[in-house]
Protein backbone atom coordinates (compact mmCIF):
# COMPACT_ATOMS: atom_id res chain seq x y z
CA UNK A 1 0.00 0.00 0.00
CA UNK A 2 0.96 3.61 -0.79
CA UNK A 3 0.12 4.57 2.80
CA UNK A 4 3.29 1.72 4.51
CA UNK A 5 5.52 3.79 2.49
CA UNK A 6 5.43 7.34 2.73
CA UNK A 7 8.57 7.83 4.97
CA UNK A 8 9.66 10.37 7.65
CA UNK A 9 12.95 12.00 7.22
CA UNK A 10 14.10 14.28 9.91
CA UNK A 11 13.92 18.27 10.44
CA UNK A 12 17.68 18.80 9.31
CA UNK A 13 17.71 19.21 5.86
CA UNK A 14 21.06 19.88 5.13
CA UNK A 15 23.39 18.19 2.51
CA UNK A 16 23.03 14.97 4.12
CA UNK A 17 21.40 12.12 1.43
CA UNK A 18 18.43 10.68 2.88
CA UNK A 19 17.00 8.57 0.41
CA UNK A 20 20.01 6.00 0.28
CA UNK A 21 17.63 3.29 1.65
CA UNK A 22 15.26 2.62 -0.80
CA UNK A 23 12.25 0.36 -1.30
CA UNK A 24 11.57 -1.88 -4.41
CA UNK A 25 8.64 -1.11 -6.76
CA UNK A 26 6.52 -4.45 -4.95
CA UNK A 27 7.57 -3.08 -1.59
CA UNK A 28 6.46 0.22 -2.04
CA UNK A 29 3.19 -0.44 -4.57
CA UNK A 30 2.60 -3.86 -5.08
CA UNK A 31 3.10 -5.37 -8.14
CA UNK A 32 1.86 -3.66 -11.39
CA UNK A 33 0.83 -5.08 -14.87
CA UNK A 34 2.02 -3.48 -18.04
CA UNK A 35 -0.46 -2.13 -20.09
CA UNK A 36 2.26 -0.75 -22.84
CA UNK A 37 0.43 -1.80 -26.05
CA UNK A 38 -2.76 -2.96 -24.18
CA UNK A 39 -1.92 -6.89 -25.28
CA UNK A 40 -2.01 -9.60 -23.01
CA UNK A 41 0.44 -11.53 -24.96
CA UNK A 42 3.13 -8.68 -24.15
CA UNK A 43 3.34 -10.45 -20.44
CA UNK A 44 5.79 -8.25 -18.86
CA UNK A 45 4.99 -6.65 -15.24
CA UNK A 46 5.48 -3.60 -15.67
CA UNK A 47 8.60 -2.28 -13.72
CA UNK A 48 11.45 -0.29 -15.22
CA UNK A 49 13.79 -2.91 -15.23
CA UNK A 50 11.25 -4.76 -17.74
CA UNK A 51 10.30 -1.68 -19.71
CA UNK A 52 13.50 0.45 -20.33
CA UNK A 53 14.74 -2.45 -22.67
CA UNK A 54 11.93 -2.13 -25.46
CA UNK A 55 12.05 1.81 -25.28
CA UNK A 56 15.73 2.08 -25.03
CA UNK A 57 17.13 1.77 -28.92
CA UNK A 58 13.73 3.91 -30.03
CA UNK A 59 14.94 6.60 -27.76
CA UNK A 60 18.31 6.30 -28.15
CA UNK A 61 17.76 6.62 -32.33
CA UNK A 62 15.55 10.00 -31.19
CA UNK A 63 18.17 11.70 -29.55
CA UNK A 64 21.23 10.83 -31.18
CA UNK A 65 19.19 11.97 -34.57
CA UNK A 66 19.81 8.80 -36.13
CA UNK A 67 17.51 7.40 -39.19
CA UNK A 68 14.47 5.70 -37.60
CA UNK A 69 11.43 4.18 -39.85
CA UNK A 70 8.74 5.29 -37.91
CA UNK A 71 8.42 8.37 -35.48
CA UNK A 72 8.84 8.26 -31.93
CA UNK A 73 5.23 7.91 -29.81
CA UNK A 74 4.89 8.83 -26.32
CA UNK A 75 1.47 7.82 -25.27
CA UNK A 76 -0.63 7.35 -21.98
CA UNK A 77 -4.00 7.26 -20.96
CA UNK A 78 -4.91 10.36 -19.10
CA UNK A 79 -4.88 9.16 -14.92
CA UNK A 80 -7.99 9.36 -12.70
CA UNK A 81 -9.67 12.53 -12.03
CA UNK A 82 -8.26 13.75 -9.48
CA UNK A 83 -10.47 15.25 -6.05
CA UNK A 84 -11.63 18.83 -5.96
CA UNK A 85 -9.65 21.14 -4.29
CA UNK A 86 -10.82 22.65 -1.29
CA UNK A 87 -7.45 23.81 0.71
CA UNK A 88 -5.10 25.56 -1.33
CA UNK A 89 -2.00 25.51 1.45
CA UNK A 90 -2.99 21.98 2.62
CA UNK A 91 -3.26 20.46 -1.31
CA UNK A 92 0.15 21.96 -1.88
CA UNK A 93 2.41 21.71 1.61
CA UNK A 94 0.72 18.32 2.54
CA UNK A 95 3.38 15.94 1.62
CA UNK A 96 1.62 12.44 2.05
CA UNK A 97 -0.86 14.15 -0.52
CA UNK A 98 1.22 15.78 -2.81
CA UNK A 99 2.50 12.04 -3.01
CA UNK A 100 -0.82 10.22 -2.54
CA UNK A 101 -1.71 12.04 -5.52
CA UNK A 102 1.57 11.21 -7.91
CA UNK A 103 1.33 7.95 -7.35
CA UNK A 104 -2.06 7.52 -8.17
CA UNK A 105 -1.63 9.41 -11.60
CA UNK A 106 1.40 7.11 -12.24
CA UNK A 107 -0.71 3.62 -11.71
CA UNK A 108 -4.06 5.05 -13.22
CA UNK A 109 -2.37 5.67 -16.88
CA UNK A 110 -1.16 3.14 -19.55
CA UNK A 111 1.89 3.47 -20.74
CA UNK A 112 2.49 3.24 -25.14
CA UNK A 113 5.02 3.52 -27.14
CA UNK A 114 8.48 5.35 -25.79
CA UNK A 115 6.00 6.33 -22.40
CA UNK A 116 7.62 5.70 -18.69
CA UNK A 117 6.18 6.54 -15.98
CA UNK A 118 7.45 9.02 -14.06
CA UNK A 119 7.19 11.29 -11.36
CA UNK A 120 7.84 15.10 -11.51
CA UNK A 121 7.91 17.34 -8.48
CA UNK A 122 6.40 20.06 -10.16
CA UNK A 123 5.82 23.85 -8.53
CA UNK A 124 5.81 26.08 -11.37
CA UNK A 125 8.69 27.38 -13.04
CA UNK A 126 9.29 29.39 -10.27
CA UNK A 127 10.41 26.96 -8.20
CA UNK A 128 13.87 27.72 -8.49
CA UNK A 129 13.44 31.00 -7.42
CA UNK A 130 11.76 30.06 -3.89
CA UNK A 131 14.30 27.65 -3.77
CA UNK A 132 16.34 30.39 -3.23
CA UNK A 133 14.78 32.79 -0.65
CA UNK A 134 12.12 34.17 -3.13
CA UNK A 135 8.78 34.34 -1.06
CA UNK A 136 6.43 32.07 -2.97
CA UNK A 137 2.42 32.40 -3.39
CA UNK A 138 -0.05 29.28 -4.12
CA UNK A 139 -2.97 31.17 -6.66
CA UNK A 140 -4.55 27.72 -7.66
CA UNK A 141 -3.77 24.15 -7.90
CA UNK A 142 -1.86 24.96 -11.12
CA UNK A 143 0.14 27.87 -10.29
CA UNK A 144 2.96 29.00 -7.74
CA UNK A 145 4.05 32.39 -8.40
CA UNK A 146 7.41 33.66 -6.67
CA UNK A 147 7.63 37.17 -5.29
CA UNK A 148 10.97 39.68 -6.57
CA UNK A 149 12.98 39.33 -3.05
CA UNK A 150 16.12 41.44 -4.75
CA UNK A 151 15.96 44.72 -4.76
CA UNK A 152 19.34 45.49 -6.62
CA UNK A 153 21.16 42.83 -9.00
CA UNK A 154 23.87 43.61 -6.67
CA UNK A 155 21.62 41.58 -3.73
CA UNK A 156 20.90 38.45 -6.28
CA UNK A 157 25.31 38.05 -5.98
CA UNK A 158 23.83 37.35 -2.18
CA UNK A 159 21.05 34.62 -2.48
CA UNK A 160 22.08 31.31 -1.91
CA UNK A 161 20.25 27.76 -1.09
CA UNK A 162 17.46 28.63 1.11
CA UNK A 163 17.69 25.48 2.89
CA UNK A 164 15.07 25.99 5.94
CA UNK A 165 12.08 27.69 4.39
CA UNK A 166 8.65 25.89 4.52
CA UNK A 167 8.61 25.80 0.81
CA UNK A 168 12.32 24.58 0.00
CA UNK A 169 11.56 21.72 2.50
CA UNK A 170 8.65 20.61 1.49
CA UNK A 171 10.37 20.37 -2.09
CA UNK A 172 13.45 18.15 -0.84
CA UNK A 173 10.93 16.61 0.84
CA UNK A 174 8.50 15.58 -1.94
CA UNK A 175 11.77 14.69 -4.06
CA UNK A 176 13.55 12.70 -1.84
CA UNK A 177 10.51 10.64 -0.47
CA UNK A 178 9.29 9.73 -4.27
CA UNK A 179 13.11 8.34 -4.53
CA UNK A 180 12.75 6.30 -1.43
CA UNK A 181 9.63 4.78 -3.73
CA UNK A 182 10.46 4.83 -7.48
CA UNK A 183 13.08 2.06 -7.47
CA UNK A 184 12.18 -0.09 -10.31
CA UNK A 185 8.65 1.60 -10.36
CA UNK A 186 9.05 5.08 -11.54
CA UNK A 187 11.52 8.07 -12.42
CA UNK A 188 11.81 10.30 -10.84
CA UNK A 189 12.80 14.26 -12.88
CA UNK A 190 14.10 17.18 -10.91
CA UNK A 191 12.03 19.65 -10.14
CA UNK A 192 11.82 23.07 -12.24
CA UNK A 193 15.29 24.56 -12.54
CA UNK A 194 14.76 26.58 -15.50
CA UNK A 195 16.38 29.28 -17.24
CA UNK A 196 18.89 31.71 -15.60
CA UNK A 197 17.15 34.86 -16.86
CA UNK A 198 13.91 32.98 -16.09
CA UNK A 199 15.11 32.65 -12.57
CA UNK A 200 16.39 36.32 -11.88
CA UNK A 201 13.27 37.74 -13.64
CA UNK A 202 11.69 36.03 -10.69
CA UNK A 203 14.27 37.27 -8.29
CA UNK A 204 14.36 40.73 -9.49
CA UNK A 205 11.36 41.73 -11.58
CA UNK A 206 10.52 41.17 -14.99
CA UNK A 207 10.22 45.20 -16.31
CA UNK A 208 13.58 45.34 -13.96
CA UNK A 209 15.68 42.87 -15.65
CA UNK A 210 14.57 44.53 -18.83
CA UNK A 211 15.80 48.02 -18.01
CA UNK A 212 18.72 46.85 -16.39
CA UNK A 213 19.87 44.73 -19.88
CA UNK A 214 19.77 47.87 -21.37
CA UNK A 215 21.64 50.47 -18.86
CA UNK A 216 23.00 48.60 -16.30
CA UNK A 217 24.42 44.86 -18.48
CA UNK A 218 27.50 44.30 -16.72
CA UNK A 219 25.69 44.00 -13.63
CA UNK A 220 23.00 42.02 -15.36
CA UNK A 221 26.30 39.39 -16.83
CA UNK A 222 27.31 39.45 -13.08
CA UNK A 223 24.18 38.11 -11.71
CA UNK A 224 23.38 35.70 -14.23
CA UNK A 225 26.75 34.29 -13.56
CA UNK A 226 26.51 33.81 -9.93
CA UNK A 227 22.82 32.26 -10.55
CA UNK A 228 24.44 30.00 -13.15
CA UNK A 229 26.87 28.89 -10.28
CA UNK A 230 23.79 28.04 -8.38
CA UNK A 231 22.32 26.24 -10.81
CA UNK A 232 24.73 23.68 -11.73
CA UNK A 233 25.23 23.05 -7.98
CA UNK A 234 21.62 22.44 -7.58
CA UNK A 235 20.86 20.25 -10.32
CA UNK A 236 24.23 17.82 -9.55
CA UNK A 237 22.29 17.57 -5.53
CA UNK A 238 18.91 16.55 -6.68
CA UNK A 239 20.54 14.53 -9.38
CA UNK A 240 22.32 12.61 -6.66
CA UNK A 241 19.06 11.94 -4.77
CA UNK A 242 17.56 10.95 -7.67
CA UNK A 243 20.38 8.60 -9.10
CA UNK A 244 20.52 6.84 -5.48
CA UNK A 245 17.42 4.57 -6.04
CA UNK A 246 19.70 2.87 -8.41
CA UNK A 247 17.35 3.21 -11.45
CA UNK A 248 18.46 2.38 -15.37
CA UNK A 249 18.96 6.26 -16.79
CA UNK A 250 17.98 9.28 -16.12
CA UNK A 251 13.95 11.51 -16.63
CA UNK A 252 13.88 15.06 -17.74
CA UNK A 253 10.94 17.43 -16.80
CA UNK A 254 9.06 16.60 -20.41
CA UNK A 255 9.11 12.61 -19.31
CA UNK A 256 11.85 12.02 -21.88
CA UNK A 257 14.32 8.99 -20.64
CA UNK A 258 18.11 9.04 -21.65
CA UNK A 259 20.78 6.95 -20.26
CA UNK A 260 22.78 9.66 -18.27
CA UNK A 261 21.74 12.73 -17.04
CA UNK A 262 18.96 14.93 -18.82
CA UNK A 263 17.75 18.13 -18.59
CA UNK A 264 14.94 20.63 -20.32
CA UNK A 265 16.77 23.87 -20.50
CA UNK A 266 14.52 26.78 -21.45
CA UNK A 267 14.23 30.63 -21.31
CA UNK A 268 10.70 32.08 -21.30
CA UNK A 269 11.41 35.22 -20.63
CA UNK A 270 13.65 35.44 -24.25
CA UNK A 271 10.16 36.00 -25.29
CA UNK A 272 10.72 39.45 -24.70
CA UNK A 273 14.32 40.38 -25.93
CA UNK A 274 15.33 40.29 -29.30
CA UNK A 275 18.12 37.45 -30.55
CA UNK A 276 20.96 40.23 -30.40
CA UNK A 277 20.37 40.54 -26.29
CA UNK A 278 19.57 37.05 -26.34
CA UNK A 279 22.82 35.83 -27.41
CA UNK A 280 24.40 38.47 -25.21
CA UNK A 281 22.77 37.52 -21.63
CA UNK A 282 20.96 34.28 -22.00
CA UNK A 283 23.41 32.23 -24.34
CA UNK A 284 26.64 32.21 -22.66
CA UNK A 285 24.84 30.46 -19.68
CA UNK A 286 22.81 28.34 -21.82
CA UNK A 287 26.20 26.65 -23.56
CA UNK A 288 27.28 26.40 -19.90
CA UNK A 289 24.04 24.68 -18.43
CA UNK A 290 23.92 22.46 -21.45
CA UNK A 291 27.78 21.55 -21.70
CA UNK A 292 26.90 20.23 -17.92
CA UNK A 293 24.33 17.78 -19.63
CA UNK A 294 24.68 14.23 -21.27
CA UNK A 295 21.52 14.58 -23.04
CA UNK A 296 20.17 18.38 -23.27
CA UNK A 297 16.67 19.52 -24.88
CA UNK A 298 15.64 22.91 -25.02
CA UNK A 299 11.75 23.93 -24.22
CA UNK A 300 11.04 26.53 -27.06
CA UNK A 301 7.61 28.38 -25.72
CA UNK A 302 5.78 30.41 -27.87
CA UNK A 303 5.52 31.70 -31.36
CA UNK A 304 7.74 35.47 -29.82
CA UNK A 305 10.81 32.75 -29.35
CA UNK A 306 10.75 31.53 -32.65
CA UNK A 307 13.39 34.43 -33.37
CA UNK A 308 15.86 32.63 -31.55
CA UNK A 309 15.81 29.28 -33.50
CA UNK A 310 18.62 29.62 -35.70
CA UNK A 311 21.23 30.95 -32.73
CA UNK A 312 19.87 27.85 -30.43
CA UNK A 313 20.83 25.61 -33.87
CA UNK A 314 23.72 26.78 -33.35
CA UNK A 315 24.46 25.22 -30.05
CA UNK A 316 26.95 22.13 -30.58
CA UNK A 317 25.96 19.56 -27.50
CA UNK A 318 22.19 20.57 -27.60
CA UNK A 319 20.88 17.48 -29.30
CA UNK A 320 16.66 18.32 -29.32
CA UNK A 321 14.31 20.86 -29.17
CA UNK A 322 10.41 20.70 -27.74
CA UNK A 323 7.72 23.09 -29.56
CA UNK A 324 4.81 24.43 -27.64
CA UNK A 325 2.91 26.82 -30.22
CA UNK A 326 1.32 28.07 -26.84
CA UNK A 327 -2.53 28.73 -26.55
CA UNK A 328 -4.63 29.71 -29.76
CA UNK A 329 -2.00 28.41 -31.99
CA UNK A 330 -2.25 24.53 -31.55
CA UNK A 331 -2.74 23.49 -35.22
CA UNK A 332 0.08 21.30 -36.25
CA UNK A 333 0.10 22.84 -40.02
CA UNK A 334 0.96 25.50 -38.74
CA UNK A 335 4.66 24.86 -37.65
CA UNK A 336 5.60 22.37 -40.53
CA UNK A 337 8.17 24.50 -41.92
CA UNK A 338 9.82 25.37 -38.48
CA UNK A 339 9.57 22.04 -37.26
CA UNK A 340 11.70 20.74 -41.09
CA UNK A 341 14.25 23.76 -40.66
CA UNK A 342 15.05 22.69 -36.73
CA UNK A 343 15.02 18.76 -38.40
CA UNK A 344 17.17 19.68 -41.15
CA UNK A 345 20.13 21.46 -38.91
CA UNK A 346 20.50 17.89 -37.08
CA UNK A 347 18.15 18.50 -33.65
CA UNK A 348 15.47 16.31 -32.93
CA UNK A 349 11.94 17.48 -31.86
CA UNK A 350 9.58 16.73 -29.42
CA UNK A 351 5.63 18.09 -30.10
CA UNK A 352 2.37 17.72 -28.72
CA UNK A 353 -0.24 16.64 -31.32
CA UNK A 354 -3.74 15.51 -31.15
CA UNK A 355 -4.65 12.06 -32.79
CA UNK A 356 -6.19 13.41 -36.19
CA UNK A 357 -3.11 15.67 -36.32
CA UNK A 358 -0.36 12.66 -36.52
CA UNK A 359 -0.40 11.05 -39.79
CA UNK A 360 -0.14 14.49 -41.98
CA UNK A 361 2.16 15.63 -39.10
CA UNK A 362 4.63 12.67 -39.88
CA UNK A 363 4.16 12.89 -43.97
CA UNK A 364 5.07 16.30 -43.94
CA UNK A 365 8.08 16.16 -41.81
CA UNK A 366 9.35 12.54 -41.81
CA UNK A 367 9.97 10.29 -39.08
CA UNK A 368 13.55 11.01 -38.50
CA UNK A 369 14.08 12.84 -35.37
CA UNK A 370 10.27 13.32 -34.60
CA UNK A 371 9.15 12.19 -31.13
CA UNK A 372 5.14 12.77 -30.95
CA UNK A 373 3.22 12.92 -27.44
CA UNK A 374 -0.26 12.27 -26.81
CA UNK A 375 -1.17 11.98 -22.85
CA UNK A 376 -4.84 11.68 -23.48
CA UNK A 377 -5.21 8.59 -25.65
CA UNK A 378 -7.38 5.94 -25.51
CA UNK A 379 -6.15 2.19 -25.21
CA UNK A 380 -7.77 1.58 -28.35
CA UNK A 381 -5.97 5.20 -30.06
CA UNK A 382 -2.70 3.68 -28.79
CA UNK A 383 -3.15 0.27 -30.50
CA UNK A 384 -4.00 1.71 -33.61
CA UNK A 385 -1.02 4.27 -33.73
CA UNK A 386 1.36 1.57 -32.71
CA UNK A 387 -0.02 -0.82 -35.74
CA UNK A 388 1.30 1.96 -38.17
CA UNK A 389 4.18 3.52 -36.31
CA UNK A 390 5.81 0.35 -34.71
CA UNK A 391 8.52 1.60 -31.92
CA UNK A 392 11.06 -1.13 -32.81
CA UNK A 393 11.95 0.23 -36.52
Amino acid sequence: MIARTLLRYPDDYGKELYAHTVLTATEANGTLVDERRGSKENGMSRTLSSMIPVTEGKLMAWWNHEEQETPCLMLTTPPEPQEPVDDLDDYWFNVDGVLRRAMREIETRQYHGVALPYHWPDWGAATFAGMLGAPMQAVDARTFWAASSCPTLGAVLDVGHDEQSRFARTVWEVTRRSVAMSRDHHFVASYPIVGIADTLASLYGTVPLLLAMAEQPGAVHAAMQHLTRLWLREFDRVETIIESAGNQGNMNWMGIWAPGRTCATQEDYSCMISDDMFREFCLPPLVDLIDSLDYAMYHLDGPDAISHVDTLLGIRNLRAIQWIPGAGNEDMRRWYELLRHILSHGKSVQVHARVEEIDELVSAVGPKGLMITNRSVTGEQAEDLLSRYPQDR
